[in-house]
């Protein structure tokens, strides 16, 4: 029961991510990247605050303990992949953003071998290719030579390549070298630090000062810095201290097809190509993370 509360997090933090790509391109229309980063995480940082010390206070022992790590994983994870992701989507086409986005579970099943010495299952693997080769059906429409003619290597898509490694790295050291740490500790230590670097950055680039976020855009930042960051964040550290960064990142494939599901709820038409490559990224997420196995097993019988 407990693996399945955390595969239905996983699951929802997913949808969230997914619907920050549709908000996200209503906020980016009258607001600045870095600026809209820095105001996404700031409002989030300090809601999870005041959660956290609701629900746990502050461990000051277990902070000061996990310091270098958090610090580390605020820069790369939060700071390092938001600003490599903003600006290679100001650069880089549809096609190819989402396409270097499903590298992220294999690029995470990789690191996890090389710094945790997890072993590569054959089910993770043909679990990730299933994913990979529906998320290619969804963004080119089944057309192999969409993808041949709009799939070109630029620098934008270099900085989602950096983006995906700075979000594995994540994950990877969180589950490596945090030690007796709340998953509500973790994601608020290092929402705090990665907002602070983001402000910092934003301060910096616009002459000392962070221009405020259009007021229609308030509304739909608000969303994305509560519900696909503080709620996503928090499900997402707690799926990788539980399952492993190597399942939890297989998950991470969902985050196009809500953004597509959403697009379509908007009113935009749906193709079968889209429908096929749907069916495809799921069956690799549950086949991959084991999902399937942990939903028919039999719970085991109460003694009396």
């Amino acid at each position: 029961m407990k693996n399945r509360n955390v595969y239905l997090a996983l699951v929802l933090s997913t949808f969230f991510w997914g619907a920050n790509f549709n908000l996200g391109e209503y906020v980016v229309r009258t607001t600045d990247p870095l600026s809209a980063a820095a105001w996404r995480f700031l409002i989030a940082g300090l809601a999870m605050a005041a959660y956290m010390l609701l629900r746990e206070g502050i461990d000051w022992a277990g902070l000061r303990r996990n310091a270098l790590p958090l610090a580390i994983m605020a820069v790369i994870g939060i700071f390092g992949f938001n600003v490599a992701f903003f600006f290679g989507l100001q650069t880089t086409s549809a096609v190819n953003g989402a396409l270097i986005m499903t590298l992220n579970p294999t690029i995470t099943v990789i690191l996890t071998a090389l710094v945790i010495g997890d072993a590569i299952s054959w089910r993770q693997i043909l679990g990730l290719a299933l994913s990979m080769a529906g998320v290619i059906i969804v963004v080119t429409g089944g057309s192999v030579t969409a993808l041949l003619q709009h799939f070109h290597f630029t620098g934008g898509d270099g900085l989602i390549l950096v983006g995906n490694l700075c979000w594995a790295t994540y994950g990877v050291i969180g589950k490596r070298w945090i030690k007796n740490l709340s998953a509500m500790q973790t994601t608020t230590s290092t929402m705090l630090v990665g907002a602070a670097a983001m402000i910092a950055a934003g301060l910096v680039a616009h002459g000392g000062t962070l221009p405020l976020p259009a007021p229609d855009s308030i509304g739909a930042l608000a969303a994305m810095a509560l519900f696909g960051t503080v709620l996503a964040y928090l499900w997402w550290n707690n799926g990788i201290r539980h399952i492993g960064p190597a399942r939890t990142a297989v998950f991470f494939d969902l985050v196009p097809i809500f953004t597509m599901l959403i697009a379509i709820a908007l009113g935009q038409p749906v193709s079968l190509a889209q429908w096929v490559g749907a069916i495809l990224v799921i069956s690799g997420v549950l086949f991959s993370s084991g999902a399937l196995e942990s939903l028919h097993r039999s719970p085991a019988p109460a003694r009396a």
